[in-house]
């Protein structure tokens, strides 16, 4: 195994263990919200982990990195269904790790381009989280009342928000290399 590809382990190892620290709140989401939201905060985590292998990795191993970044989804699958499913707030099924790993996946494809083209971390999260949103409305409002989809998509806007600000602050600890620890998400970062 080359060294990036064990950088690369490590760093994606820490972004699912930053998301089971921080899991979305249900609030008023519906299941399918539910499941977006943390598929768009797995996401997320991985744009920021990718950014800094990037950013870190010589121009030879930039390849590796972002060949690496395809195993994102099997990584989420696993991590949900053999840490996180007595901790989901909602019922689950067999199918909810799977679910949650497709969601993850494509924040992550979004944001890929512009990690090539290394554009700025904050920008590549706002563009993909704002472009996940758009795609998934449906999902977003369904099995909401019709008066109240409009509340339910600022619902799904604030955990958005709120996961780009996670990934922001789990970039900043892998700068300074930091190990993500249960005790920095209830201290509140």
């Amino acid at each position: 195994m080359k060294p990036i590809e064990y950088r690369s382990d490590i760093e994606y190892i820490r972004a699912v263990r930053c998301v089971e620290y921080r899991l979305p709140k249900q609030g008023q989401l519906r299941k399918q919200g539910y499941v977006l939201a943390l598929g768009l905060r797995y996401g997320l985590m991985a744009i920021a982990a990718t950014f800094h292998l990037l950013e870190t990795a010589s121009s030879e191993d930039e390849r590796l990195v972002l060949s690496s970044a395809k195993a994102w989804p099997r990584i989420v699958e696993d991590h949900v269904r053999f840490e996180l499913l007595s901790r989901i707030p909602i019922q689950v099924d067999l199918m909810f790790p799977a679910a949650v790993s497709r969601c993850a996946e494509r924040p992550l494809r979004i944001a890929l381009p512009m990690l090539k083209q290394l554009s700025p971390l904050e920008s590549c999260l706002e563009e993909s989280a704002a472009r996940f949103i758009t795609e998934n409305i449906y999902g977003v409002k369904m099995n909401w009342p019709w008066y109240k989809r409009r509340a339910a998509v600022r619902e799904f806007q604030r955990h958005a928000q709120e996961s780009v600000t996670f990934a922001l602050h789990f970039f900043e600890r892998r700068q300074y290399d930091l190990d993500e620890v249960p005790e920095i998400a209830l201290l509140g970062e």
